[in-house]
């Protein structure tokens, strides 16, 4: 039975988790696309840094061939990255033969959904994760018939959403900005906005659509 299951994963899970040590503010998605030869999830948008920056602070970072701005919108960046090899959180979800539904990670750690076409492909992917030293942790596991097939709101998504609620955000006459909300999460206001919008999009997804 197809099986989606939502992970934990520290910030080294992925090669572009040395961009937090520069700039823990920063917000990294990893763009779903259909793997090509050998190209593995070469696209990411990234949020609370210059997209021109990024890609001058992972110059030279080991794993990484190269990392190009291809362009921006709404205040976050499109990159294109070039990986010099497999390893971590990419090796696993190749190696598990699971799909990749979302990945989104900060100086925290990465929130990475994943579907099999059984729970065996996922227990692949956590002994492989394991293996590698990740350290993985199960934060949620459902049927497909359960979710539609459509991701969850990640843990800094549902964060941001509660905490707008509970500040007044959504009030019919709001009672806080964006800019206080993300100075409560310790993020910039365009940050803030990139996260409530995919948590905008997550839910109507999962729920309306």
């Amino acid at each position: 039975m197809a099986t989606v299951a939502e992970f934990r994963l520290p910030t080294e899970a992925f090669v572009l988790g040395h961009l937090f040590e520069r700039y823990p503010g920063a917000g990294v998605e990893i763009e779903r696309v259909v793997p090509t030869g050998d190209t593995i999830l070469p696209y990411i948008w990234l949020e609370g840094v210059d997209g021109d920056d990024a890609a001058a602070a992972l110059d030279g970072t080991s794993g990484l061939e190269g990392v190009d701005v291809i362009d921006t919108v709404n205040g976050s960046s499109l990159l294109r990255c070039r990986y010099a090899s497999e390893n971590g959180g990419v090796e696993a979800i190749v190696a598990a033969d699971v799909t990749l539904l979302s990945a989104v990670g900060d100086a925290k750690g990465w929130t990475v959904q994943v579907r099999g076409d059984s729970p065996t492909d996922i227990s692949a992917f956590h002994r492989t994760c394991t293996d590698a030293g990740l350290d993985p942790t199960l934060v949620e596991l459902h049927d497909l018939t359960e979710t539609g097939g459509a991701p969850s709101l990640t843990e800094s998504q549902r964060e941001a959403l509660v905490l707008a609620d509970e500040m007044g955000y959504f009030d019919d006459e709001r009672q806080v900005t964006l800019a206080e909300i993300a100075s409560d999460l310790d993020i910039s206001r365009q940050a803030l906005s990139n996260r409530l919008r995919r948590g905008y999009r997550t839910l109507v997804r999962r729920h309306v659509r």
